[in-house]
């Protein structure tokens, strides 16, 4: 299924039916009184968050989801049904904005989350619901309010514990397969990545992280060359970014320092929030690297790139250093994660009552002579 993180749609909920003005006319009731009922209600558009999707191409090809009107009023007291209400599913995580101010609607971050987008408009009074006392003949009734209209943006930027950043080629999709189970494509050529792929690597029992790779980024991103900075939002909502680098690169006028320098600068001027999330340097490809080589090797990397972070040394191919990269990555997103204590109903302290003023009966009340 093809990847769509971007979507404009209309929304228009229902109008409400209107109001009727109608009298009772039977045999031998000359005078039988009001009995037009109210109009219906217009439907609601919803939005609901599904844990299911991980794509707006539905709305790609839908752009206009309109909500039924409510029906009109009739005699014989009867009022009009309301309608149908429409519910449009979403993936968590995406953001509902309007188009025309950019004003933020909702985040749409909790599966099963519900929300109501356009409010449908309420149904008429018919002359029933004018009756009174003095007026037993009204001849009122009113129409059907109408309901809202909105021209919406939705962006989706996936929710993820762990990106993975770094070149084209770098290794990023061969390392969230070697710890996951997801199976990007895997090729010998630049941009094999067209889409995020997302990943749910498995530590231990009831111990999972999900980790977001994206396509490669090169210089000059931020100006718009390549494709990876059409998805760094989706980094944004990650806790910790993984920068891959490719330490052996087949081409020897290639410098790997140049290359990390290249990414970290486009990374500041993309978001200078982003850039400043945690950030580990991956040194990736080591089994191309001899082993009495491997040392001197990423000592001098580190050494001129100047980093001063976690820096872990891998092979996603053999599959080399992941375990304890994957263990180290665990222990940062549990440490990131807000634990909420539940309070233990057993050792709660009773409620203490609110002290009681001592009676003072009246000096003449008879009672207490």
């Amino acid at each position: 299924m093809k990847f769509v993180d971007e979507a404009t749609i209309d929304v228009t909920a229902g109008n409400g039916g209107n109001g009727c003005a109608s009298f009772r006319r039977e045999k031998f009731i000359p005078f039988g009184g009001p009995n037009g009922g109210d109009g219906g209600r217009g439907g609601h558009v919803f939005v609901v968050a599904d844990r299911n999707l991980n794509t707006l191409i539905d709305f790609r090809y839908a752009r206009r989801h309109e909500a039924k009107s409510g029906e009109h009023g009739r005699g014989s007291d009867q009022y009009g049904a309301a309608a149908d209400d429409v519910t449009l599913r979403v993936p968590v995580g995406t953001i509902i904005r309007d188009f025309e101010t950019g004003a933020l609607i909702v985040e749409m971050l909790v599966p099963g989350e519900k929300f109501m987008l356009c409010k449908g408009g309420d149904g008429g009074f018919g002359n029933l619901h004018f009756k009174t006392s003095t007026n037993r003949a009204p001849r009122q009734k009113t129409p059907g309010w109408p309901g809202e209209q909105k021209k919406l943006k939705l962006e989706l930027r996936v929710l993820a514990d762990v990106g993975l950043l770094g070149q084209p080629n770098a290794g990023k999709s061969t390392l969230i397969t070697a710890i996951s189970n997801a199976r990007p494509k895997i090729a010998d050529y630049p941009f094999t990545t067209l889409h995020p792929n997302l990943g749910v690597v498995r530590v231990g029992p009831s111990q999972s992280f999900v980790v977001a790779d994206i396509p490669g980024l090169i210089e000059g991103a931020a100006e718009g060359a390549g494709l990876g900075h059409q998805f760094l939002r989706h980094l944004q909502r990650t806790r910790l970014l993984l920068h891959i680098v490719d330490i052996a690169p087949f081409d020897d006028a290639v410098d790997p320092v140049a290359q990390a320098k290249a990414i970290l600068l486009e990374l500041k001027k993309y978001d200078k929030a982003l850039f400043d999330k945690p950030r580990w340097l991956v040194l990736n490809k080591l089994d191309v690297v001899p082993e009495d080589e491997r040392a001197a090797r990423v000592k001098d990397f580190v050494k001129r790139l100047r980093w001063k972070g976690p820096v872990f040394e891998i092979s996603a191919l053999t599959r080399e250093g992941c375990e304890h990269l994957v263990q180290a990555i665990w222990k940062h997103v549990e440490s990131e994660q807000v634990h909420v204590a539940e309070p233990d109903v057993r050792f709660e302290d009773e409620p203490t009552k609110p002290p009681q003023p001592e009676f003072q009966p009246a000096a003449d009340d008879p009672r207490f002579r």
